[in-house]
């Protein structure tokens, strides 16, 4: 799978706020994905890289953070120079640092104007026992400077804060269309409305939904089937999480599926009820009709891996290449990859594997997670997490 340099976009992401709301924090657990709870700040300004993929079309983000400079409110023109997209950050714990935010927006409107993406985070979500601003006064502010508003945790929140950025540097590329370079990405980003954005007020964090397909009549009928299918090395543990999932039991002797195995699960998010249906496939069928069928029909495909194992991490790409060709346009469907088997005593994990498994994601627009089956480790809620994300996509 090879990354064309020439084929990215380049666009700069500054984040603004008080001292101590969490910045640099967010920045590691979105580049890295690392969280620690004291970080020691410099006094200089430090940017780092992170590539993702967004509709097809390849970006390069250059994030700077201010690592201090803000204590003496004198951040140099060096720092807001061809910034495009602007968080303005404050700790949902700390009302002083919601009222600041009228000071860093003005800061930054002096020296570069308002011609910015900009986006307003309420940091530290998990601390919700000590929250000194509610969500619906930084949504009430963000809809007032015309920001796009979310609530994150640098600590424990990594797929909300993803989605976050996606959503600003989407519409940032929907704003700049003569700046892709991926033609056949354009449709997808002045045409596709599961780009939709959060918009801030009486309607943050719901998103406008044109259904395509036959995922239209489930909505309209407010009751339908969605299939869900975990393919991967007879090897990965997918029936060990899909027993994690349904009976919260782990056999370390479990055998691999023999047939396609199906599970049944309800879902009701208050506006329709859907069965889920779990399927586990045996890799021997993989040629069958029934199975050529059963991917045609899933919308949800959840591509497992074992995190000390080279070739089954590897042939994820196979997977991907597999659900391609039988369902040709994926643009409407959901794919999680799943790296298992990353147990607390696992020595034998191999940590570039987890990393190869997340740049498989991202350079695929999937979602990923690092889990173990055995630890019941980020697997608890997945099913509805993925069902939530589908219906938002679709």
């Amino acid at each position: 799978m090879d990354y064309n340099f020439e084929e990215e976009i380049s666009i700069k992401l500054i984040l603004l706020g008080q001292a101590a709301v969490g910045k640099t924090s967010i920045i590691n657990r979105y580049v890295a994905d690392t969280f620690e709870s004291e970080v020691i700040s410099s006094s200089s300004m430090t940017y780092t890289q992170k590539r993702i993929i967004i509709n097809k079309q390849k970006i390069l983000l250059n994030i700077w953070d201010t690592v201090g400079q803000e204590k003496f409110k004198s951040l140099s023109k060096l720092f807001f120079n061809d910034t495009k997209i602007v968080i303005l950050v404050y700790s949902i714990t700390n009302k002083d640092t919601f009222k600041n935010l009228d000071y860093w927006l003005k800061t930054f409107q002096e020296t570069i104007g308002d011609d910015v993406v900009l986006g307003v985070a309420g940091n530290k979500s998990d601390l919700f026992l000590q929250q000194e601003v509610e969500e619906e006064e930084g949504a009430k502010y963000a809809e007032k400077i015309g920001a796009i508003f979310s609530l994150i945790s640098a600590k424990d929140n990594k797929l909300g804060l993803d989605k976050f950025i996606e959503q600003l540097v989407t519409e940032y590329i929907k704003r700049n269309p003569n700046l892709i370079t991926n033609k056949s990405s354009i449709k997808l980003f002045e045409g596709n409305d599961d780009t939709n954005q959060l918009k801030a007020g009486c309607c943050a964090g719901k998103k406008e939904k044109k259904m395509v397909g036959k995922f239209k009549d489930i909505i309209k009928n407010k009751k339908g089937i969605l299939n869900v299918i975990f393919l991967g090395e007879n090897s990965s543990g997918k029936t060990s999480i899909i027993n994690r999932i349904n009976k919260d039991e782990f056999n370390i002797k479990e055998k691999h599926t023999e047939n396609l195995n199906k599970s049944y699960m309800k879902y009701n998010n208050g506006k329709m009820n859907l069965q889920i249906v779990i399927n586990d496939v045996d890799n021997d069928k993989k040629k069958s009709s029934e199975f050529i069928d059963l991917l045609k029909k899933s919308n949800i495909f959840f591509l497992v891996y074992d995190v000390k194992d080279d070739k089954s991490a590897g042939n994820i790409d196979y997977w991907i290449d597999v659900i391609t060709k039988i369902k040709g346009d994926l643009s409407n469907d959901l794919i999680y990859i799943l790296a298992n088997k990353n147990d607390k005593d696992n020595e034998n994990k191999n940590t570039k594997l987890i990393e190869k498994g997340r740049q498989i994601a991202e350079f695929n627009n999937a979602m990923f997670r690092a889990i173990s089956a055995k630890d019941n480790q980020g697997i608890n809620g997945i099913i509805k997490e993925s069902v939530d994300e589908y219906l938002g996509k679709s």
